[in-house]
């Protein structure tokens, strides 16, 4: 089971990267964390390719309280259609100051974690929902004719 408690450190942390360093510090950040630490989830992805990265979400959701999130494979892609974050919901509730880039961690964490497992990452909405897809790279799209 997950700590939402976990949000209150994640939203700080983010605040005082970019308080302190300034955003493309913080985007750094965000893009290490996506490509160091998640490196071995990231692996699997690519190993197991859309229906794998679509069980993941799906079971890292499943554990995340008060989260309404629909995990669908469509083609190759994956699709997360985020009705309700799980981060964002539990902030609000606490009455916290989000970071207005907040919703950034996931474009620059979970595109680094795409790209190194062959897919693109896409994110619409945010501050609450969202539709986030992971995009299979073609190699035409790669600059490989």
């Amino acid at each position: 089971m997950s700590a939402p408690d976990f949000y209150f450190a994640v939203n700080a942390i983010a605040r005082h990267i970019h308080d302190e360093y300034g955003k493309d510090v913080l985007i750094d950040y965000w893009q290490n964390l996506g490509m160091e630490y998640y490196r071995e989830r990231s692996a699997r992805w690519a190993e197991g390719g859309a229906p794998l990265l679509a069980e993941d979400w799906q079971t890292y959701f499943l554990n995340e309280p008060n989260a309404q999130v629909a995990v669908a494979v469509e083609g190759k892609s994956v699709v997360l259609d985020i009705s309700v974050c799980p981060a964002i919901k539990h902030l609000r509730d606490s009455k916290r100051e989000i970071l207005d880039c907040f919703c950034e961690h996931c474009d620059h964490t979970c595109g680094a974690m795409a790209s190194a497992a062959g897919y693109r990452f896409e994110r619409e909405g945010g501050m609450g929902s969202c539709v986030q897809r992971f995009i299979p790279i073609t190699h035409e799209a790669k600059g490989v004719g």
